[in-house]
């Protein structure tokens, strides 16, 4: 989990890296730093190498969420039953995507969901990518939105229909930590 300014000003720049550099969601900026506007309320499971952030993920459970903006009709946020994590900014450094970071970031953030007693994950998918979305049980909740250059969809998983190989590798993360 990230504790320090040093882990918070490396989030700022894989943010930027990311979300303005790579899928254009947002203007890139001089200084390379890019703050998420949820900073205050979020968690941010971090992957580092020699001390650099390479790979983060933000969660939080306190409204407003950031899905409602992208679900077609508003009223179908407070129709979903259950305790509510909001997963967002999956981002890992392109030098550094592989299995590894990518699993021991999903890993712990659905460790934490389960142990938290989290029972819905949310997510806004980036909708190029929405067959690995899939593949962990999320189910959109409406089409595709457009956020500056990037297209997100609105998904939700019910952590009980969470996939049995998902569960599985879930828990051989948490045995390997």
């Amino acid at each position: 989990m990230a504790e320090t300014d040093q882990e918070y000003l490396g989030i700022r720049r894989l943010n930027h890296r990311t979300f303005a550099g790579e899928l254009g969601q947002h203007e890139t900026t001089a200084d390379e730093l890019l703050a998420d506007r949820f900073e205050h309320k979020s968690r941010y499971i971090i992957s580092l190498h020699d001390s650099e952030v390479i790979g983060m993920v933000a969660i939080h459970d306190q409204p407003p969420f950031s899905i409602a903006q992208r679900l077609p009709d508003a009223t179908l946020f407070d129709r979903i039953a259950g305790r509510k994590l909001e997963v967002r900014l999956l981002a890992i450094d392109p030098a550094h995507r592989n299995q590894m970071v990518f699993a021991g970031l999903l890993g712990t953030m659905i460790g934490i969901a389960m142990r938290e007693s989290y029972q819905v994950l949310l997510i806004s998918g980036i909708a190029e990518r929405v067959s690995i979305y899939r593949r962990f049980g999320f189910a959109p909740l409406g089409p595709p939105v457009l956020s500056g250059k990037a297209s997100y969809i609105p998904m939700l998983l019910r952590i009980a229909d969470l996939p049995e190989k998902i569960r599985k590798d879930v828990e051989r993360w948490r045995r390997r930590r």
